[in-house]
């Protein structure tokens, strides 16, 4: 039988030198019964890699998670890298992140043991709170209106403002990126997943200098424009859940101005038309005034056409069209 060898590999900062975790077989269909590498089915990373101090591995191991490479090498870095942290500065964090990647609490409960960082204690706090089976949507029994582990949350949400505040583009945005993780990651309870994701508004909001009541800063760097990509897709699920919640819809309306704002803008990009058009049905179902509603709902498929304008092959936004009976021929 085929036994594909698995790869990871990641440049270390300020290097341009790759780093390779491998397997020692470099034959990517090998069927030698005798091979180690191949018979065994375990993942051995290169000597190179594992000779690594506790910073670089869990760098690379970082890496590889953002880039979505195969979740056993990813899995068998942060565990390596977990094994040679030996401050608690860098055991917190390798434990904070593999308790998110293997979904883990006991590894998030020792990183709040030993962590100093306010966002790494939050950051465990809300996973724990979120692996709790009973705040998952049950799709054969009444939807949820409180969550379990209500305090935890609120103790752990506040560390992650708190601890974000006045700190680097790269770390809040990792933040974010990691609350709408543990959005995706289970179908969470609308009070749950309303609460996360206020918090990634709250705190994208702070650094983009964007307010409910003024419009957006335009981004000014990379890190800018990749924060407002996020701030957006937190507002698309911040809305649905609001919405669940019973939120009044010119309250949703107005927490969402900036990022409307910001989005209006971005009529030459794909996503940023879908988030637009995601955000405009919800307002068109929940606003009371009819003439708004109706305002709401025309702007949302004139952003779903500018969508399937760009790329006509999304099969997401046309079946969305049709759903609406909008021609796409003309």
């Amino acid at each position: 039988m085929s036994h594909s060898k698995r790869t990871a590999s990641g440049a270390n900062k300020g290097s341009s030198t790759s780093k390779r975790a491998r397997t020692t077989c470099t034959d990517p269909d090998c069927t030698d019964g005798s091979c180690p590498d191949c018979a065994d089915g375990a993942i051995h990373l290169d000597p190179t890699v594992l000779s690594l101090p506790a910073s670089e591995l869990l760098d690379l191991a970082e890496h590889e998670d953002r880039t979505h490479s195969d979740r056993s090498i990813v899995t068998s870095l942060y565990e390596h890298a977990l094994s040679k942290c030996t401050t608690p500065e860098l055991r917190s964090r390798a434990l904070l992140r593999l308790a998110e990647y293997v979904g883990y609490a006991d590894y998030a409960s020792q990183a709040i043991t030993e962590a100093n960082s306010d966002v790494i204690k939050g950051r465990a706090r809300v996973l724990r709170v979120c692996l709790d089976p009973n705040n998952w949507v049950d799709p054969d029994a009444e939807s949820s209106e409180k969550v379990e582990g209500l305090d935890e949350l609120d103790k752990g949400l506040k560390e992650i403002e708190s601890g974000l505040s006045g700190t680097e583009k790269d770390v809040v945005l990792d933040s974010v990126v990691a609350l709408m993780g543990r959005v995706e990651a289970h179908e969470l309870c609308a009070p749950l997943c309303n609460r996360l994701t206020d918090t990634a508004l709250t705190v994208s909001y702070a650094v983009l200098g964007w307010t409910d009541h003024t419009d957006p800063v335009d981004p000014v760097d990379e890190k800018d424009t990749e924060l407002a990509q996020a701030a957006s897709a937190a507002a698309v699920r911040w809305s649905q859940s609001a919405t669940e919640c019973s939120v009044p819809g010119t309250q949703i309306e107005s927490r969402l101005l900036p990022v409307l704002a910001y989005l209006a803008n971005q009529t030459t990009n794909f996503e940023a038309c879908k988030l637009r058009a995601q955000i405009m049905l919800v307002l068109s179902g929940v606003l009371d005034d009819d003439d708004a509603a109706l305002r709401a709902f025309d702007s949302a498929v004139e952003s779903l056409l500018l969508a399937h304008k760009i790329t006509p092959e999304d099969m997401d936004v046309v079946r969305q069209l049709a759903d609406l009976d909008i021609d796409t021929s003309v």
